[in-house]
């Protein structure tokens, strides 16, 4: 027999993952096309919601549907869908975008002070040089270009060390940053391959899983309660059916 409480599992299956699907959905093509924003929320708001509802119009009334509207209808929920995962794959790559712009921002930031020392580290070693190539016979003459140059080095010294402070700052801020993506960072490292692409394949994942999920629980729901609805006051025949011969679960009514 199925419960009342599977019932409203599967119903609140049903509302919470089509619910999450549409507002990322929603909130994806609303950063599409963030020029219309309002309007684009309400237009995709509208058609996921007509979505589920034709899904379970589409079961139920299978039968009595004149072929080219079922045709229509079942045109018009695949292309849904497809919008609703590509909304989704907008709003998963723009939640990554926004923490990858500031990993790569770090990056830079590394990267130029790197720079900027090395430069530094070569104009001190090119003062050594040129003090140590002077030869010995002109002892007083190279002690002269030490004193001269001294002051020099003190300030690339210090230069130095200012940027190395400011590289390990960034540093220990880059960790602390890496926790927002470090398990993508760790499957990247696994796999061989770029960040980014690790983080394209996992969205396409969750896209292909997403909103075929939702349709699915919602067809589901619409079966259970066909079922029920056929076999009221006898409903013990659903589940001990279920696994051998299943019940007649089409419009007309139990014998």
């Amino acid at each position: 027999m199925v419960s009342r409480t599977y019932v409203y599992l599967l119903a609140l299956a049903a509302v919470l993952v089509s619910a999450t699907g549409a507002f990322f959905s929603v909130t994806g093509l609303v950063a599409l096309f963030s020029g219309a924003g309002i309007s684009v929320a309400v237009m995709a708001g509208s058609l996921e919601f007509s979505k589920f509802v034709v899904v379970g119009f589409v079961y139920r009334f299978w039968g009595h549907i004149h072929k080219p509207l079922k045709a229509y209808l079942i045109f018009s929920i695949v292309v849904l869908m497809f919008i609703t995962s590509l909304g989704i794959y907008g709003y998963l790559s723009n939640a990554y975008g926004v923490a990858s712009v500031e990993v790569h921002a770090h990056l830079l930031a590394v990267e130029s002070l790197e720079k900027e020392n090395d430069r530094i580290q070569g104009q001190i070693n090119d003062l050594r040089a040129f003090v140590d190539q002077i030869p010995k016979s002109r002892l007083s003459k190279k002690f002269e270009f030490q004193r001269e140059y001294e002051p020099r080095l003190k300030e690339l010294r210090a230069a130095s060390e200012t940027i190395l402070k400011k590289l390990d700052e960034q540093r220990l801020s880059f960790l602390h940053l890496q926790t927002k993506v470090g398990p993508v960072v760790y499957l990247a490292k696994a796999f061989g391959v770029d960040v980014d692409d690790v983080v394209k394949w996992l969205i396409l994942v969750f896209v292909s899983v997403f909103d075929p999920l939702a349709v699915s629980l919602v067809f589901s729901l619409n079966l259970l309660i066909r079922l029920r609805e056929k076999y009221r006051g006898d409903e013990y025949k659903i589940g001990a059916q279920s696994l051998t011969t299943p019940v007649d679960h089409r419009y007309r009514k139990a014998s």
